[in-house]
């Protein structure tokens, strides 16, 4: 379902994230979030969980309303996906930004 990025090349989400420096810029990239296929996002998540605290605030809440919008099963599948995501980052605190959003509890 999801595919690590293997260029160089940052997608036009992580680009619209790194750039975001107004109200305006955080809300479409919010509104990107809401449209981008899920196994997009899954292969930004490593780079995602990188931006600002602020930035990635905004894209976690997105992401975690998307994930528990979702059906049981495709949860547990994405919870999976997440898992195996995080676990190809070395930085712990990264890895734990990744493993947060697909956790059932609420934030």
């Amino acid at each position: 379902m999801w595919q690590s990025r293997t260029n160089e090349k940052e997608s036009t989400l992580i680009r619209s994230a790194k750039r975001a420096k107004t109200i305006p810029d955080l809300t479409a990239f919010a509104a990107s979030l809401e449209l981008r296929p899920i196994a997009q996002i899954l292969g930004d998540l490593p780079e995602l969980a990188r931006v600002s605290e602020a930035k990635f605030t905004v894209a976690s809440h997105v992401l975690r309303r998307r994930f528990l919008n979702e059906p049981p099963i495709a949860q547990l599948q994405l919870r999976a996906f997440g898992s195996e995501i995080a676990s190809t980052v070395a930085d712990d605190d990264v890895a734990q930004r990744i493993r947060d959003i697909f956790e059932l509890e609420t934030a």
